[in-house]
């Protein structure tokens, strides 16, 4: 009997944290063990987490020391994945590297030893996202490991065209690059009926009345601080609005501090980090996004899904997803004034539930977790003669 594929997905960040990177590489696992392929993950170790767990039934080892210093971090996840992935490798037949940092380093010289195939994925786009890392702040280191992506990577995956671009513009080859959006469970994040939106509040002790949701990180490029300042504004139009952050982060205690400065701590809501953001999400009446750079949010993808109107700034990665007027609104980043008038627009508008509908379906013909995975099983195939001959069963669903 033939042996299943199997992806290596290496990652800095996986659960227990939570985020957009951590929620591709599950979703993207889950939808290719379904399809008969085998996944495994190798992250970093942080202390108090096991070195090896299933992670909602999927294999995932922790190596290194995280929570060292910086350089000691970075060179102990490189040395400890590296002995890892030998030691396994027989088991997996393509690398697939999550971001252009370490994650990358680590697949780069995984490939140049053990001659596997690899992808490399960049998650981000702008001056926060991975060639920008690389190319501004690591002038020297980066740009040889760019060199040698360009030399080794058999396949890139683009999840927007500012990735693509910025990719084309340091020098890698245009034939190796595959236009894979991130993609969203429809069946998970879905939108609810009005009673089922109040039963969700009383269970998650959500309070009644126009409720505003940001989902995500609490660190500097996600631009919550911007959100917290246009807030007093906001509150001025709908006084009764709430604002809701699920996340955790960095900035977590700055931002606390910040809503008591400003007067409207009573109006925000920290709800801290959780495993699923769904329930919330479908608790709430909008959904805010104010970062200053996105490679292609998931979090905005997974409230579209909701059917939930929303307010973005137009970095390229929300700009591709969210149409403006349409399905909500785009304002510049880092420009309080311009967020509040479009919440306080948005959390009023007679037309709110179009703007929801139109976004549901938008998610739902572009954006699909299924069809997204298939594109994945066809760039594996195109790269590794193991995939290529794959055994039926993981080949004929996607068909």
């Amino acid at each position: 009997m033939s042996t299943p594929s199997c992806v290596a997905m290496i990652t800095s960040v996986f659960y227990p944290s939570i985020g957009g990177a951590q929620r591709v590489v599950l979703d993207t696992a889950r939808q290719l063990r379904a399809r008969g392929v085998e996944v495994l993950v190798v992250t970093r170790h942080h202390r108090g987490l096991a070195r090896y767990e299933e992670v909602r039934g999927l294999p995932t080892y922790r190596v290194g020391w995280g929570d060292a210093g910086k350089a000691l971090a970075a060179i102990s996840f490189i040395l400890g994945a590296l002995w890892l992935l030998w030691r396994l490798r027989r088991r997996y037949d393509v690398l697939h590297c999550h971001q252009m940092i370490s994650p990358m380093t680590i697949g780069l010289l995984a490939r140049a030893l053990f001659r596997c195939p690899l992808v490399v994925m960049p998650h981000g786009s702008g001056d926060f996202g991975d060639v920008s890392l690389l190319t501004r702040r690591r002038p020297l280191t980066g740009r040889l490991r760019l060199a040698a992506a360009a030399r080794l990577a058999d396949a890139f995956v683009c999840i927007s065209p500012a990735i693509r671009a910025e990719l084309l513009s340091v020098g890698m080859p245009a034939a190796r690059l595959w236009d894979i959006a991130n993609g969203v469970d429809l069946e998970h994040f879905r939108p609810v009926t009005p009673d089922q939106r109040r039963a969700l509040r009383s269970a998650l002790g959500l309070p009644d009345g126009p409720l505003a949701i940001y989902a995500g990180r609490l660190s500097p490029e996600k631009g919550v601080d911007v959100l917290l300042a246009a807030w007093p504004a906001t509150l001025q139009q709908v006084p009764d609005a709430r604002l809701l952050l699920v996340g955790s982060g960095a900035q977590q205690a700055a931002l606390e501090e910040q809503a008591r400065r400003l007067g409207v701590a009573e109006r925000v809501i920290f709800a801290g980090g959780c495993d699923d953001v769904a329930p919330f999400l479908q608790a709430a009446d909008l959904f805010v996004l104010p970062s200053y750079s996105e490679g292609l949010p998931v979090a905005l993808l997974e409230a579209l899904a909701c059917g939930l109107p929303c307010v973005a700034t137009s970095t390229d990665g929300a700009a591709q997803v969210l149409q403006d007027g349409l399905t909500g609104r785009l304002v510049p980043p880092g420009d309080p004034a311009a967020l509040a008038r479009a919440l306080a627009e948005a959390l009023t508008a007679p037309d709110l539930r179009v703007w929801g509908e139109r976004g549901r379906s938008h998610v739902a013909r572009q954006y699909a977790l299924e069809d997204v995975v298939g594109r994945y099983l066809a760039m594996y195939r195109a790269v590794s003669p193991a995939f290529a001959a794959a055994p039926p069963a993981a080949l004929q669903r996607d068909r």
